[in-house]
């Protein structure tokens, strides 16, 4: 039931999601027979792809309101934190950005990774 269940979840959310036309199947998912302490499941989904540049975008789009209004800023301002980190950390946020569309992107492998005979 458990596998069926991660499945059908998988199923539902692949409409809602933009991956490389080249790598449909862009995440892992296991079920742990161990469940954390009061919990009746347990479950570990590791994924890299580029559907996460969305992700991103809000992240960004949040960001820059609060920044705009200056919200919190005298929080890390006043713990010695120097102002130009907030533009270095948009940078960095705005190069990973682009590096996830520039891969999303580029044409697939040519040829197979590994021929299985």
């Amino acid at each position: 039931g458990e596998v069926s269940d991660v499945r059908r979840n998988v199923d539902r959310l692949r409409p809602t999601l933009t991956f490389a036309p080249w790598n449909q199947e862009g995440w892992k998912t296991g079920l742990c027979a161990v469940p954390p302490v009061g919990k009746a499941n347990a479950l570990l989904c590791l994924a890299n792809n580029t559907c996460v540049t969305s992700t991103f975008a809000n992240l960004r789009d949040r960001f820059m309101k609060l920044y705009r209004c200056k919200a919190y800023k005298h929080h890390f301002t006043s713990e010695g934190m120097d102002e130009s980190r907030f533009q270095t950390s948009l940078d960095s946020l705005l190069h990973i950005m682009d590096l996830y569309t520039d891969i999303a992107a580029a044409p697939g492998p040519a040829a197979p990774r590994m021929l299985v005979y």
